[in-house]
């Protein structure tokens, strides 16, 4: 019964305005929708998934309603790899919910025009700062409907829900609050706090640093696979200590719990934007990321995973080189990256990701570029371990403890140094083995050893 409603729901909200489609597209009369079913005939994906919107929905008395063939066209336009349809799919299929929102937003986020950045606004609706940083690109590119939900963000009309989002546009009531109701939402983000002496008594600065730009991903609950203990811990105390200790503008500091696919992707584009107002090599940046990585089985790439991917489709997770591109193609004077993760497929702790079947592999290794280098927790075949004690992964309480003795005057010299000679001391007392390892670019060569954060 419950199922029933869901579908009905779906179908409520389609045709109240809630997650529709732009009338410019559907089919006005017969002839057009002649034209249309003629499109869908000769391969046409986005005319299949029209035309099963209109069945679905019954639009305008050119078609009655046929619900179950309208799901059907739609379905097989969004398996397919139609954006549009994976949109709406991912509302009606609550199995493949992240599988078809994944989709959703690489297809979005590639096509970059208006109505993509609007709805990719639409998919990032529980997270402000990146639903009003899609509709402002939306709207800079011509796509008008944006202009609506902005003003509603600006007058604090705001519920931070996806449900809510074409509410604001079509000025419709949110559905879905009867106890008899159940839609698929994204799950709510809850950070866990641990106490140990690095999460309290922050050695605090006066300092402000206007010319450093941190951004922090921590992701802990993946919808497919085993949390990462600790990640959102890690990544939030990261973010404090980048405020207070570091002196980095609190507005400076982009922090993202449980990132997903479109939101990392947002977040930064936001950095490359950002850095494009600073003078060519004024700009320090810092990259901080506590999460899985994965590696594709076949070439050996590693990418790191958004919350909403699945292991075995890196089409949808975020190549560590393109990372590596896109943060050397801000001009930065210095680039810090810290990967608290490892790309063998390994879980933090015990275990392994599904994709490879037990099976470790060693990826590719990536070479940083511009004025860059890496701290990675483990080395390329092992398994970046917690540290269940402190609340954190071994690696970054020992990146938090350093920071915190030395008030963030520590060079990355001696920095490199210590995480080194702590991290494998330590996980050696726990009968494990975790090896980080530190590589600059070419072109800084041994000058990043006096460089400092703060």
């Amino acid at each position: 019964m419950k199922t029933k409603i869901k579908y009905i729901v779906c179908l409520l909200l389609l045709s109240t305005g809630i997650y529709a489609q732009s009338d410019e597209e559907l089919p006005k009369n017969a002839e057009e929708l002649k034209v249309l079913k003629a499109q869908v005939k000769q391969g046409d994906l986005h005319a299949q998934y029209l035309l099963g919107y209109s069945y679905l929905t019954g639009i305008s008395g050119v078609t009655v309603q046929k619900a179950e063939e309208g799901k059907r066209l739609i379905k097989k336009a969004a398996d397919a790899g139609n954006a549009d349809a994976c949109r709406i799919m991912y509302k009606m299929d609550p199995l493949k919910y992240y599988d078809y929102r994944g989709v959703a937003e690489k297809l979005y986020t590639e096509d970059g025009g208006g109505e993509a950045c609007y709805y990719m606004a639409e998919l990032c609706a529980n997270d402000k700062r990146q639903c009003q940083r899609w509709l402002k690109t939306s709207l800079k590119k011509g796509y008008a409907r944006a202009r609506t939900a902005l003003e509603s963000i600006y007058n604090n009309d705001w519920s931070g829900s996806a449900t809510s989002f074409e509410s604001w546009v079509n000025g419709i009531l949110a559905i879905g609050e009867s106890e008899d109701v159940e839609l698929q939402l994204e799950k709510p983000k809850t950070e866990i706090k641990y106490i140990s002496e690095v999460d309290q008594n922050l050695p605090e600065t006066n300092e402000q640093h206007e010319n450093t730009l941190a951004l922090v991903i921590g992701n802990e609950n993946y919808a497919s696979v085993a949390p990462v203990q600790f990640a959102l811990n890690d990544a939030s105390m990261f973010a404090e200590y980048c405020r207070k200790v570091l002196g980095v503008p609190e507005k400076q500091v982009i922090y993202l719990p449980d990132a997903t696919y479109g939101s990392l992707v947002g977040a930064v584009a936001d950095v490359k934007n950002i850095a494009e107002t600073f003078p060519e090599g004024e700009l320090n940046l810092i990259f901080y990321y506590a999460g899985h990585g994965i590696p594709n089985e076949q070439t050996k790439d590693a990418y790191l995973m958004p919350v909403d991917a699945d292991p075995q489709k890196t089409n949808i997770c975020y190549p560590t080189g393109k990372l590596i591109s896109d943060l050397a193609s801000t001009g930065a004077r210095s680039i810090v990256v810290f990967l608290d993760a490892c790309f063998s497929g390994a879980q933090r702790g015990e275990g392994v990701l599904a994709e490879n079947r037990g099976v470790v592999i060693k990826p590719k290794e990536v070479s940083p570029k511009g004025q860059m280098v890496m701290f990675s927790s483990a080395m390329g075949d092992e398994t970046a371990w917690p540290y269940k004690e402190k609340g954190h992964g071994l690696f970054t309480y020992f990146l938090l403890k350093k920071l915190q003795q030395s008030a963030g005057e520590t060079t990355l010299d001696e920095l490199s140094d210590y995480l080194v000679m702590q991290v494998r001391r330590q996980s050696a007392l726990n009968l494990k083995k975790q090896t980080p390892t530190v590589v600059p670019s070419t072109a800084v060569g041994e000058e990043w050893r006096e460089w400092k954060l703060k």
